[in-house]
């Protein structure tokens, strides 16, 4: 009966995960460039019941089946589904239709972003909302002016001098990014990183988040009544043990 407890326990431990996600998706509905996350649960290693004959004889007992021993958050997994696009009209506002990270210079070394809500810093140089510069193919990139355009494919250019090319990346293994706070990611298995082909650049845009707010409803749903349904077995288990505490036990007695 105990083991009842911690099934349901962390059931109960699990859906709290979920809903702690699912919050944080909600509350970023309206931050550009955001992705989604969802947590993947799995269960813990099943215990194998036998039924034994002959507590001497091993090879004689017969298999019962397995039994659960409760559930526990296996990973987070974010979705890097394109959002949409609302259109700003400033011209350091980009945004990114396609597979692709903007390259971000940080204290803590390189990141990597969807989030193209620039502007021009007063150094000249092109730089994000928390003053981090963004890296060109050929370092940062000095626009020293107001008035500049972007193509499709991240040149930049000023009246007629070109002034450089958005290093536009991406990775093999997607899975492999973290978050890093800043809507910033972390490349943290290191793996190598490529130009990205399949991607263009739209200038005076920004990328929305891919947070669907019905599918966020319907799941927060889901959760409360697992977690309902996870708090009521607990609450029968209790009462069941203390009816055996203090009534079997008196009983007997």
């Amino acid at each position: 009966m105990l083991r009842s407890f911690y099934i349901a326990g962390t059931g109960m431990l699990a859906q709290r995960a979920k809903m702690n996600v699912l919050t944080n998706n909600i509350t970023n509905i309206d931050t550009t460039g955001y992705k989604k996350d969802t947590v993947v649960s799995r269960s813990f290693a099943d215990l194998m019941i036998q039924d034994v004959k002959d507590p001497y004889i091993l090879r004689t007992s017969n298999i019962v089946g397995p039994q659960n021993t409760g559930i526990h958050v296996d990973y987070i997994v974010t979705s890097f589904s394109q959002g949409g696009f609302e259109e700003t009209g400033r011209l350091s506002d980009m945004a990114l239709q396609g597979d692709g990270f903007f390259v971000i210079q940080t204290p803590q070394g390189q990141r990597y972003t969807r989030d193209g809500s620039f502007s021009v810093g007063l150094d000249g140089y092109l730089v994000t909302s928390d003053g981090h510069y963004v890296s060109g193919m050929n370092g940062n990139i000095y626009i020293g002016a107001d008035d500049f355009a972007v193509d499709a494919q991240g040149n930049i250019t000023v009246g007629d001098q070109y002034r450089g090319r958005l290093n536009i990346v991406t990775f093999d293994d997607l899975s492999g990014l973290r978050k890093a706070g800043d809507n910033l990611y972390l490349n943290f298995t290191g793996q190598p990183t490529r130009q990205a082909q399949n991607v263009t650049v739209k200038q005076g845009f920004l990328e929305t988040s891919n947070v669907n707010m019905a599918d966020e409803l319907i799941s927060m749903v889901e959760i409360n009544r697992s977690y309902e349904l996870n708090q009521r077995v607990l609450r029968m288990v209790d009462e069941s043990l203390s009816k055996t505490v203090n009534e079997v036990g008196r009983v007997v007695g």
